[in-house]
């Protein structure tokens, strides 16, 4: 059925192997992502290092991680009479 479907002279006789169909880049890349979602965003909001270093955090994450610990930002009057 995939020698028909992808009418592809390459892929005849036994050597066909869907490894050779699939674009494995792409599915790596997108693992990549959903593991950023699911599990090291998450993390690097809660200060926890990243647990799983194969998968780097976004660019935009780290600017986003240094407003949140700044030393220096401004606290709210209410925040500083409250126990």
């Amino acid at each position: 059925f995939l020698r028909k479907w992808l009418k592809s002279p390459g892929l005849d006789g036994d050597g066909m192997d869907i490894r050779n169909i699939l674009d494995w880049g792409y599915y790596a890349e997108r693992l990549g992502k959903t593991i950023q979602k699911i599990i090291t965003i998450p993390a690097a909001l809660q200060k926890v290092d990243n647990p799983v270093p194969r998968v780097a955090h976004p660019d935009w994450l780290e600017s986003t991680v240094h407003q949140l610990n700044d030393k220096f930002k401004q606290r709210s009057i209410t925040s500083m009479f409250s126990a």
